[in-house]
């Protein structure tokens, strides 16, 4: 994921931004003034008696919805904007300073209650290692492991689908405490008994796939990612791509999308 240098704000009263900004916008009070929201931005907030910002100060936002999020901006004490960034409106914040947004993620992610992955090329890199035995081993990125546990936090259950029958996926699944079938040729056929069994309609599920035998399964699905180096195909059918490449952070960057849709 892209990061975020913070940026400074001067304010009146520290805590009546935080909770403007918590409350309008789901950024989260971290230390010292620091926010802390959605896709890993951040503003930094200095108290001063004379803050001037109004007509000074443009801050770029991302949010998961913008119809939502000026909804929210409004029914907080922010305001509207004489003013605009283009042709784009701008938003006031408590102290006056001007805020434009930008739409990022999955809209209507608050629907989502099954994730599905493909295994490689999502939670790897695609490559595989073998040995002179012929095992074979694959790398994993740990902080898709906090992924995982997030989005369950979240309430959503999560499985695997994948092509392989390879029982490093079992392993990997099990570390990560997710269902996983392996060996699966038609994954479009394999989602619908997984909405059946877990009463779903396809349009809470969401699947993440990387190349062409995830095709079915995502014209099915309700929402779809794609990792950013997935089959140009793959890319063209996706709601959302993520900055991350397939084994480098794919399911950490999903769960701060769905998390961000559900503030």
């Amino acid at each position: 994921m892209a990061a975020f240098p913070p940026v400074t704000l001067l304010v009146r009263n520290i805590g009546k931004s935080a909770r403007f900004y918590k409350s309008a916008l789901g950024f989260d009070l971290a230390w010292n003034g620091l926010l802390v929201g959605p896709y890993g931005q951040s503003l930094r907030l200095v108290e001063g008696r004379d803050a001037t910002a109004g007509g000074c100060v443009i801050v770029t936002l991302e949010v998961p919805d913008v119809g939502r999020a000026v909804e929210a901006i409004l029914d907080n004490g922010g305001g509207r904007a004489e003013k605009l960034m283009g042709d784009e409106p701008l938003y006031l914040g408590p102290d006056g300073e001007m805020l434009a947004l930008t739409g990022r993620g999955l809209s209507g992610a608050e629907r989502i209650r099954l994730v599905v992955y493909d295994f490689d090329g999502v939670m790897t890199d695609n490559q595989v290692t073998t040995d002179q035995n012929g095992h074979e081993s694959i790398r994993a990125n740990r902080s898709d492991g906090l992924g995982v546990g997030l989005i369950q936090r979240l309430g959503i259950r999560q499985v695997i689908l994948s092509t392989e029958a390879n029982p490093v996926v079992k392993a990997r699944a099990g570390k990560i405490g997710l269902e996983a079938l392996h060996g699966i040729r038609d994954k479009g056929s394999a989602l619908l008994n997984l909405a059946a069994k877990y009463q779903l309609s396809m349009n809470a599920i969401l699947y993440v796939g990387n190349d062409i035998n995830d095709a079915n399964a995502m014209g099915l699905a309700g929402f779809r990612v794609a990792p950013a180096d997935a089959h140009p195909s793959i890319l063209a059918l996706a709601d959302y791509v993520t900055e991350a490449r397939g084994g480098h952070g794919v399911v950490r960057e999903l769960a701060d999308v769905l998390a961000a849709g559900r503030a």
